[in-house]
């Protein structure tokens, strides 16, 4: 494939898009077959994607893609007609050949020349499909001729007798292909288009649907609705290559043969809609749904809710003002007025925005249906017999979310295949199932979208954890003795930390998993784990809906605004000075008998090194507020109190992220900016509850290894 093929970059964007769309389907769509050999319905689907893709590309030259799905087309057809069954190393041969055109497709994305070389992947595909050839033969597609079809469906015949009593004329064409002709599906195509060009075409066997599936014989049959005389459409489509005949006259109806035959059917027997119809049908259906639709770029997308947050934020601004001037000018009319539009604005803003939230919606399926792929090839080459559960797929997440939980969930599926679930060997001889399941599952709870991967392996030892975190220097063995079973398996979240006999390609159980939390967090979520050993473990991800928007508590320290998330926000107080005091040098709040950690937020987001004014940021504790938050449901998760000056309003908080040059800053997730035009800071709870936790629960000791690791 070269990069200086004559194709505008619209056609070549217009492509790009539907190839991707294509591999996705196949991709997911070639390991259901593996589970689901006798599914003909589906293997029809996969046929049809290697066939359109193949025609696209082969239509705009992309010469190395169309050869190889030509090849992959010839596999799938001898699956089609019986002559091969579906195997492990069939479907092995059809992943190759996928793997081969997702290069092909990123390297005419990129606009560069391909290096790939295709001749192995088209003789693995070309040795998967040696077989019995005798399924081959073309004479073995059968197409009910047009009067059978009509005959067998009223509905249908009905529609062609109304057609015939109208004015214009009702023509029957019928056509004979060359029976040497390999060309048969091309040539009915050709005569189709040109068919539809001549005036309303009513009915064709075979029908497009059938073309499109190479389901054609060497006979075509039409009836159309034209003002045109038989002759001129017979001179239409004699030109076309590999025509032998070509008759055209009125239609009078099926013929006496057809009649005599249909008949003789048994009428108790339950009558079928016709292939070809029921195809028509549901070709007019999926067109009426595509009309109803269009593609956006994501790009305007994001364009699009960027300024919709504007809007929010004006929102909010325009309805401060006129609550003021409401309230000092009660009686003036054009105040009231304007009192009466704000209302109106506000209202319409918030059904944009919220319309707009929809748009950027997506089901998390998409992200779902590409992990079937990597559980399979990683078992394969583990030599490990797993099952995959999705559950949940129609959960809907925004965009960006979606993106950013990708990497995070591969990481998680690579430790559970690679050191969580056990080998068919182990698992019979502790008397599991040698198929273990691996469950992946979306759903809504409480505002958010909750994740799960669940699995039926070793599960993970706590005192091995320990061990571990002491013998890398993480930890003293001091501190590990303090901490509990729960507690140890929460340091698998250190940096480096692994629990792996010996290290693989594919992941050692803890590593990447800092990466994982620290992702997680970055997008106000959280990450919580179930573990037993010798039963399994489940990690449960607690993800935003959006990264757009959040509804937020506005609250001041040392003269500065600060959004907390409600959905970490537990409740707030006004402590008495009795319930504050300290513990081995941490200040410590105590609420109807439960300890917690308390933060002084002044003080807490003072820069390292930084000079201040100490009587500045120093926190009045006989005066303050604090804001009880919790990152977790688990009972391990520890609530955290943040001492603030003042608790100013709750509000849509509309997210702004800080820039590059900033760098990351200590407690601080992003930025907003209210109506009035303040700025407010958004705080990042997770780190500020981190930075309690490990001295709440294991001293001096296990702060320093939480700093250690993290």
């Amino acid at each position: 494939m070269t990069s200086d093929i004559d194709i505008s970059a619209d056609d070549l964007k217009v492509f790009l898009q539907e190839a991707e769309g294509l591999l996705d389907l196949l991709d997911e769509d070639i390991i259901r077959l593996e589970r689901e050999s006798d599914n003909e319905e589906l293997l029809q689907e996969i046929f049809r994607a290697a066939h359109t893709l193949k025609g696209s590309s082969g239509m705009l030259g992309f010469d190395q893609m169309a050869g190889l799905t030509h090849t992959m087309e010839d596999l799938l057809d001898r699956v089609r007609k019986g002559a091969l069954t579906i195997t492990a190393e069939l479907v092995d041969a059809l992943l190759m050949s996928l793997d081969g055109l997702k290069v092909l497709k990123n390297d005419l994305a990129a606009g560069q020349a391909s290096t790939l070389e295709i001749e192995p992947i088209v003789q693995a595909l070309e040795a998967a499909a040696e077989g019995d050839g005798s399924a081959d033969d073309d004479d073995q597609v059968t197409i009910e001729s047009l009067d059978a079809i009509v005959l067998g469906d009223a509905e249908l015949a009905k529609r062609i007798e109304e057609a015939a009593s109208g004015e214009t004329p009702l023509l029957r064409v019928t056509a004979a292909i060359d029976p040497d002709s390999d060309w048969a599906a091309v040539r009915c195509f050709q005569m189709l288009n040109e068919l539809e060009g001549k005036g309303e075409l009513v009915l064709s066997v075979p029908s497009q649907q059938d073309i499109e599936q190479e389901r054609a014989g060497h006979r075509f049959e039409a009836l159309i609705v034209t003002e045109l005389s038989p002759d001129t459409v017979s001179a239409a489509l004699m030109p076309i290559d590999n025509i032998d005949s070509v008759t055209t006259k009125l239609w009078d109806g099926p013929s006496e043969e057809a009649a005599a035959a249909s008949r003789a059917v048994d009428k108790s027997a339950p009558q079928k809609k016709s292939a070809t119809a029921s195809g028509a049908a549901e070709a007019g259906t999926k067109i009426e749904a595509l009309s109803q639709s269009v593609r956006v770029d994501v790009e305007v997308l994001d364009e699009l809710m960027n300024l919709v947050g504007e809007l929010v934020i004006d929102r909010t601004r325009v309805g401060q003002i006129a609550r003021v001037l409401g309230s000092r000018h009660k009686e003036d009319e054009e105040v009231r007025a304007l009192s009466e539009t704000s209302a109106h604005i506000m209202k319409v803003v918030d059904e944009l925005h919220e319309s707009m939230m929809q748009v950027r919606m997506l089901p998390i399926g998409v992200l779902f249906s590409k992990f079937p792929r990597l559980v399979r090839d990683l078992a394969r080459g583990a030599g490990k017999d797993v099952t995959l559960v999705v559950e949940g797929e129609e959960t809907e997440i925004d965009r960006s979310v979606l993106d950013e939980i990708k990497d995070p969930l591969v990481h998680m599926i690579r430790n559970s295949l690679d050191h969580g679930i056990e080998t068919p060997e182990e698992r019979k001889a502790a008397g599991k199932p040698e198929t273990s399941i691996l469950r992946l599952s979306a759903r809504h709870e409480q505002g958010q979208v909750r994740i799960t991967l669940e699995d039926d392996g070793r599960g993970i030892d706590g005192t091995v954890v320990r061990e571990a975190a002491v013998r890398k220097g993480l930890l003293t063995q001091e501190a590990a003795d303090r901490l509990t079973d729960t507690e140890s398996v929460e340091l698998i979240f250190g940096a480096g930390l692994s629990t792996a006999k010996k290290t693989t390609e594919v992941s050692g159980r803890g590593v990447g998993m800092d990466i994982v939390r620290r992702n997680i967090e970055k997008l106000n979520g959280r990450v919580e784990i179930d573990t037993e050993v010798g039963r399994g473990s489940k990690f449960s991800l607690h993800l935003p809906l959006t990264l757009t928007t959040f509804r937020g508590l506005l609250v001041e320290a040392n003269k500065t605004l600060y959004a907390i998330p409600l959905s970490y926000v537990q409740e707030t107080v006004r402590p008495d000075a009795a319930a504050l005091h300290t513990v081995t040098g941490q200040r410590v709040m105590n609420l109807r008998g439960t300890e917690m950690g308390l933060l002084p937020l002044s003080e807490t987001l003072t820069p390292d090194g930084a000079e201040t004014d100490a009587a500045a940021s120093a926190m009045d504790f006989d005066d303050c507020f604090v804001v009880v938050v919790k990152a977790g449901e688990s009972d391990n998760e520890r609530p955290v109190a943040i001492a603030v000056d003042a608790v100013v309003d709750q509000q849509e908080v509309v997210v702004k992220s800080l820039s590059g040059y900033m760098g990351r800053a200590r407690g601080i997730a992003g930025a907003s900016i209210l109506g009035d035009g303040q700025v407010v800071l958004i705080l990042d709870v997770p780190s500020l509850i981190k930075s309690v936790q490990p001295q709440q629960q294991g001293g001096p000791e296990a702060a320093e290894a939480e700093r250690k690791i993290a």
